[in-house]
C-alpha cells in the first residue's frame, strides 16, 4: 500500500507549463518545437519525458516526438537530466506532417494551438 501512495504522489513532484511553440528546422526535419518550463520537485535527477507528457497531433493524429541534442534558444531537450529542485526550459520537437495546425497536449489537461501557416 506504501508504494501505491508513493507513486501517486510521485506525480504531482513534476510539473510542466507552456510558453511558446514555433516552426523550426532541425537536422534537415521541419520541426514544432513547443517550450515548456519544467519543475523537478522530486528529491531525485529526472528527466522530463519520463515524469510529464507532451503529445502533439496534426489533423487528429499524433506526429512524431525527435530527440536531437540540441539546444533551442537556450532550452534543453526534454530527455536531458534535471536535478531535483531545479526548474529548466525545456523543449519538445515534433517532427511536422503538413502546415496545417499543431494541437499540443499536456499530462496537467493543458491544449494549446500552434498555427504554422500566415495568414
Amino acid at each position: 500500500m506504501v508504494l501505491g501512495l508513493t507513486a501517486c504522489g510521485t506525480e504531482s513532484q513534476h510539473t510542466i507549463s507552456y510558453v511558446s511553440g514555433e516552426r523550426v528546422n532541425v537536422a534537415d526535419r521541419d520541426c514544432v518545437a513547443v517550450y515548456t518550463q519544467y519543475t523537478n520537485g522530486s528529491d531525485e535527477t529526472a528527466i522530463p519525458a519520463d515524469y510529464v507528457t507532451v503529445k502533439a497531433f496534426q489533423n487528429g493524429v499524433e506526429i512524431l516526438v525527435l530527440y536531437q541534442q540540441v539546444k533551442n534558444h537556450g532550452y534543453i531537450q526534454c530527455d536531458s537530466s534535471v536535478q531535483s529542485g531545479v526548474t529548466a526550459d525545456v523543449v519538445w520537437l515534433f517532427q511536422l506532417n503538413d502546415d496545417s495546425t499543431v494541437s499540443v497536449e499536456f499530462s496537467d489537461g493543458t491544449k494549446v494551438e500552434i498555427p504554422l501557416s500566415e495568414k
